[in-house]
């Protein structure tokens, strides 16, 4: 199990954050074509993490827990529920009342890029939300098929919320290949704690979306984007946090408060 030293935020009720610290892929092609789908049942799991800054996604693994990422600066937090087409029903708002990120990840750092936010309550049936499953394992799975799970905007848009449902399938790629395709040298190349999945193909595609995406292959949550080489949500390729060398940390947070 790791250790760690926890580094958690109060929301307080105006709003204001306050810290506090506690001691304690292969070269097979993927196919290019993504399913748009304007209905969000197919990623129930996904809420949006608004902020003054940069919106980020957030994924529900627990019924009162979100995971997303550390880099994510998200003063005045507000979560919502994205509505969904298919039951006509209204977006929903959450309160969020912690904030832990994992006590090693740094800004200057890409690595540990982790962070749990709690919610006020926990969500009830009648919310129609699905959990992400947490990986069961700490195997890598280069060569497997995973999806990516987004939101983005219609063209010219961007002043609206995310509008567009986007679920993108990639490949995991093994750390050579990664290498081999990457345009830019870093250290998270080689990072234990982290994978790189997309396109083996060179090309870069720029598309609008929120980070801190979640990836699912075989049906559990592999990883969270930390940053991207392009648009993961046309198979370019993306570094993610490895989820599976974390679950102890995540569960102990969740135990813990």
């Amino acid at each position: 199990m790791m250790h760690f030293c926890p580094v958690f935020t109060l929301l307080t009720a105006a709003g204001a954050l306050t810290t506090v610290f506690t001691t304690s892929a292969q070269d097979q092609e993927v196919k290019q074509t993504s399913w748009v789908n304007r209905d969000t049942d197919k990623a129930s799991f996904v809420v949006f993490l608004y902020s003054e800054s940069e919106p980020c996604l957030g994924t529900l693994i627990h019924k009162q827990w979100v995971l997303t990422a550390a880099h994510c600066f998200l003063p005045f937090l507000q979560i919502q529920i994205p509505a969904s087409a298919a039951s006509n029903s209204q977006k929903k708002e959450l309160r969020p009342v912690l904030v832990v990120k994992h006590p090693d990840f740094t800004q200057d750092s890409v690595e540990h890029d982790l962070m749990l936010i709690k919610l006020q309550r926990p969500l009830k049936p009648s919310d129609g939300r699905k959990l992400a499953i947490l990986p069961n394992t700490t195997d890598d799975k280069p060569g497997t098929t995973c999806t990516v799970f987004g939101w983005g905007w219609t063209w010219k848009e961007y002043n609206l919320d995310p509008n567009i449902q986007i679920n993108q399938d990639v490949l995991w790629l093994s750390n050579r290949d990664c290498e081999d395709f990457s345009s830019r040298q870093t250290s998270s190349l080689a990072s234990d704690n982290m994978f790189c999945a997309g396109s083996s193909q060179g090309t870069t595609h720029f598309c609008w979306e929120i980070t801190a995406a979640p990836i699912l292959c075989q049906n559990q949550l592999q990883g969270i984007l930390s940053w991207s080489e392009g648009c993961v949500l046309k198979g370019n390729r993306g570094h993610y946090t490895k989820v599976s060398h974390y679950v102890d940390w995540i569960l102990e947070v969740i135990h813990t408060h």
